[in-house]
């Protein structure tokens, strides 16, 4: 398997879990602590970001040195555009070509994992070492 192929596994396995982590918490602090909707929903989403900082740094590239403000300020700066995008490709495909909801998260959901990947890999941890899986 080649390095960008390996990395994208990683990469799929951290999103997977960090959606997880997010459906738990948003409903454990809605359900089960009372907490609004909007309170819940930061709560779950920050808590899905922070584990996709977390591992795909030391574990999808390898970039366990890099903690400083501005690998985390570019990381927030990819996530917003991923997820503005994929909102926004959503409501364009329901609304001008209307697609059932779930196709256009679908297509959604696929622009922000290119965005996130390939933003994380050659902004926020470029010029890191990663791992060679071949």
């Amino acid at each position: 398997m080649n390095r960008t192929s390996a990395e994208m596994t990683r990469f799929l396995v951290v999103g997977a879990g960090s959606n997880l982590l997010n459906f738990v918490v948003y409903v454990l602090t809605h359900a089960v602590i009372g907490a609004p909707l909007i309170v819940a929903s930061t709560a779950g989403y920050l808590a899905g970001i922070l584990n996709s900082y977390h591992f795909g740094r030391i574990w999808v590239f390898d970039a366990a040195d890099r903690t400083d403000n501005l690998t985390i300020a570019f990381f927030f700066l990819v996530y917003a555009i991923g997820g503005l995008g994929m909102s926004g490709i959503i409501d364009a495909l329901d609304r001008y070509a209307g697609l059932d909801y779930r196709i256009c998260w679908f297509f959604g959901a696929i622009f922000a994992f290119l965005n996130n990947f390939f933003g994380s890999k050659w902004l926020v941890f470029k010029g890191n070492a990663t791992r060679d899986d071949n």
